[in-house]
């Protein structure tokens, strides 16, 4: 099987949806096939069984195709740009052209979406059916379950300070704002990885796996309080490091308080600082439910578990062809 990946960005792998088609790449590999990842400019330059688009970048292709649904545009633009002062019909415009994109990068392609939430809303709002919903899979090797002890001992942090880590493009989707809010209102100094600066945190600047690995083994919380998203790999992360996140309640993270209820005093509605101080003042007392999380995280959203549900959706839609076909 030769399957080419179609990235927004082939040769970068820092920004989400670039990850995840490398990643997808390398379990492809373990299925015994044999994977590229390119531009959409050179889907046609590379011989391929089937193709693979994601978000906005899509092509049409002889080949069978699955489209990749990484959020959806119209709640993207619609609940994660409530901060900036846009005008309503600069917004309009921008998520009618986004949308359009969209609708038709998904068109004549097997479906599959990131989280549950992810696929309400492409049905919802693009009258598309969602064919599969594929979580996104961590690296859980690296992103191992680690002793914030040993973690501060190596980065030289003292054992008895408070720290909270905020993972991202500090944007304004992603609330910084909040979470530097609810870190000094809770007793906490904020650090920050990634790129850009937060006013009242500490920047590490833009970390390796590795690095970031031990940052989150070394924090007591990692905060995510944006207002939009899909699958965040970086709270899936630190979700299996063992580190508690203090979130809010959109996306994939809708599933997980599903299967792990308790997890749901860490959670805040998005865009409520209040809330969300609130959940974070609630963690030494709910570290069962950051255990269970883990275990969930861990077993749910491994590598593993992300080719497995991979290699169901190929064989499925190849099965599809294999029928139109005859």
């Amino acid at each position: 099987m030769r399957v080419a990946i179609v990235s927004p960005n082939p040769a970068n792998n820092s920004g989400g949806v670039e990850r995840f088609c490398h990643t997808l790449a390398e379990v492809i590999g373990r299925l015994g096939g044999v994977s590229s990842v390119v531009g959409v400019a050179d889907l046609d330059k590379v011989t391929h069984d089937l193709a693979i688009t994601n978000g906005m970048v899509s092509r049409r292709t002889t080949a069978p195709r699955i489209h990749v649904y990484h959020g959806c545009w119209v709640d993207h633009v619609r609940l994660g740009s409530r901060t900036n002062d846009y005008s309503l019909p600069w917004k309009t415009q921008f998520l009618v052209k986004g949308a359009a994109k969209e609708i038709w990068a998904g068109a004549h392609a097997y479906r599959v979406a990131v989280s549950a939430p992810t696929a309400a809303e492409v049905e919802h709002w693009y009258r598309l059916r969602v064919h599969r919903v594929i979580p996104n899979g961590i690296d859980t090797g690296t992103f191992a379950i680690g002793d914030r002890d040993v973690a501060r001992k190596q980065l030289q942090v003292s054992a008895d300070e408070r720290l909270a880590l905020f993972i991202g493009r500090a944007e304004a989707r992603k609330r910084p704002d909040i979470a530097a809010a609810a870190a000094s209102r809770a007793g906490y100094r904020l650090l920050t990885a990634g790129s850009g600066s937060v006013a009242g945190a500490t920047s590490l600047g833009v970390l390796t796996p590795t690095e970031l690995r031990t940052w989150i083994q070394a924090a007591d919380c990692v905060l995510a309080p944006s207002d939009y998203e899909a699958c965040s790999l970086a709270i899936l992360e630190a979700m299996a490091t063992g580190t508690a996140v203090v979130t809010t309640r959109v996306g994939y993270v809708r599933t997980l308080v599903d299967e792990v209820p308790g997890y749901l005093d860490l959670t805040a509605p998005a865009g409520d600082l209040d809330e969300f101080t609130r959940a974070l003042t609630l963690l030494p007392t709910r570290q069962a439910a950051v255990a269970a999380a883990t275990a969930y995280v861990r077993a749910e959203n491994s590598l593993e578990r992300f080719a497995a549900h991979w290699s169901a959706a190929i064989d499925d839609v190849m099965a599809r062809t294999s029928t139109v076909s005859g």
